[in-house]
């Protein structure tokens, strides 16, 4: 019985096409496609000067093999070198070069604001392919562990300790170096490694301690300083904030930023304001979640043009869980007063900076002493306390827009529009942590990871467009028969009676 067993002395008389290696809709052509369509100089990727010896590596080959090692799910530059050498999809796109890992990092290193625009590339591209509807969109943010060890608290007391276990260690090391006479007078000095070592990580340690003494924040780790505690995958560990602004029509990312707060209150702007710069036009509704939510953001959005949907923050979703909730008291502008429900009137006490904001309170204890609902009102002995924040007209009109129940449908489909990318990144991506130090370049890949899906959002039309319809493939068939029926009819001759014969009779 015949078996196909592999040949190693086969020899080919006309060597193949790197053309052929792969099929014509192979992701890796389609990467290859969108790069040849990008001006790289216009991004902003560093330009190439002549060089004695071998000449460098194409910006336009590397970006290729950093955007389908993304699209592959491999991030790290030593895996990526290893694939060029290895993996067939790879060989054909770098065209049978192998790029090292140090030139593979060089390029991610040098071109970092360069990569991030190539994001907002991918947006204007799916635009172009009407892949973004710009009707409806939603903004929310993931937590994500950072490269560190999250297991150290480093609080004060701890870089404190640490830091002067590193003074000691440094003062140990310079009193050997003056011991050590025995060099020669003519080699020049230089500090030992681990010397060198040593200083470097006590720098980053006082300056760790410094943001905590400045009040920055409660915890800092001396080797990313940018990181905050947060809840990432249901621990405590040090991380970062990605968020994205998503397009409802293909789920395509208009907008996405990392930042260091643990939490999203001041994200709903710049975010919204993003995404309107990247397509072009504002969205005409932008669905957050409550974590956004606050009466600054939403006079903010107002002010910018932009329309806004939002849960409200926690306690104030329900107003009849609490006949007394401050949601249920109305301010009156005309006489510039709180109106209870029980109909009271709390006049304007005195003014105060809260956070570098301006808060007028309202307050009268004469007003609350002899209100019947005292008790189930408020127990302070000054009587109720309302104030009056900026944005709060805004929030009201938000409360307002909530009651519709139209508008309860329309936030709803928040959650479908957005979570599904989260999952998709960190489950079926097996993205859980950033695997770069430095805010500036955990953005940069956080930008890579967005621009991958949206890259593949691109591909399935791309691909689409490049299988043949229902009725080119029928068409192609019937030439096809028609062909191999002329080839069979010139292959016999006729006999007057109408038998075929073999042509060689």
């Amino acid at each position: 019985m015949y078996k196909i067993e592999a040949d190693y002395n086969q020899q080919w008389f006309l060597p193949p096409c790197i053309e052929d290696w792969i099929p014509a809709d192979h992701p890796a052509r389609f990467i290859r496609e969108v790069v040849a369509g990008m001006d790289l100089s216009a991004l902003g990727f560093n330009k190439q000067a002549p060089v004695e010896g071998r000449p460098p590596y194409a910006n336009e080959l590397l970006l290729r093999i950093w955007l389908f090692g993304y699209w592959e799910r491999i991030r790290s530059s030593r895996k990526l070198e290893k694939a060029c050498g290895r993996d067939l999809a790879f060989i054909w796109l770098c065209g049978n070069n192998a790029p090292d890992h140090n030139t593979l990092w060089r390029f991610f290193r040098d071109n970092k604001k360069a990569l991030r625009a190539v994001f907002k590339q991918t947006v204007r591209v799916a635009m172009d392919m009407d892949l973004v509807g710009l009707a409806l969109q939603a903004v929310d943010g993931t937590k994500i562990q950072a490269a560190c060890s999250g297991r150290g608290g480093f609080e004060r007391d701890s870089l404190e300790a640490l830091l002067a276990k590193l003074d000691d260690q440094v003062a140990k090391l310079e009193a050997a170096i003056e011991k050590e006479n025995h060099r020669a007078q003519t080699e020049e000095p230089s500090l030992p490694e681990k010397l060198q070592k040593s200083e470097a990580l006590r720098d980053r340690v006082a300056e760790a301690l410094r943001k905590i003494n400045e009040g920055e924040t409660r915890h800092c780790s001396p080797v990313e300083q940018d990181a905050r505690r947060m809840k990432c995958d249901g621990k405590n560990r040090f991380g970062h904030n990605a968020q994205v602004v998503v397009d409802e029509s293909d789920q395509v990312i208009v907008a996405s930023d990392v930042v260091g707060e643990a939490t999203d209150n001041d994200q709903l702007v710049p975010m919204v304001e993003q995404a309107a710069e990247n397509t072009g036009t504002k969205s005409a509704t932008t669905l957050a979640d409550g974590g956004y939510s606050g009466g600054e953001h939403f006079q903010a959005a107002e002010n910018g043009g932009h329309t806004v949907l939002a849960h409200l923050p926690a306690g104030s979703k329900n107003k009849k869980q609490h006949a007394y909730h401050a949601s249920n008291f109305k301010y009156d502008q005309r006489r510039d007063v709180f109106l209870c429900p029980a109909g009271r009137q709390i006049p304007f006490q005195r003014e105060r900076f809260k956070d570098g904001k301006l808060i007028r309170v309202y307050r009268s204890a004469q007003v609350c002493r002899n209100c019947p609902v005292r008790a189930n009102c408020t127990k302070d002995r000054h009587g109720r306390t309302m104030e009056l924040r900026p944005g709060t007209a805004a929030l009201e009109r938000m409360r307002r827009r909530l009651t519709d129940p139209a508008q309860h449908e329309l936030l709803k489909k928040r959650g479908r529009i957005v979570e599904p990318i989260f999952a998709q990144i960190k489950q079926n991506d097996s993205f859980r942590r950033w695997t770069v130090y430095g805010l500036d370049n955990v953005r940069t890949q956080w930008a890579l990871l967005c621009l991958t899906w949206n890259l593949r959002k691109i591909y399935q039309a791309w691909r689409s467009r490049q299988r043949p319809s229902p009725r080119q493939r029928r068409a192609c068939a019937l030439r096809s028969l028609l062909h191999h029926l002329l080839n069979t009819c010139s292959s016999v001759a006729v006999r007057p009676t109408g038998r075929p014969v073999p042509a060689s009779t």
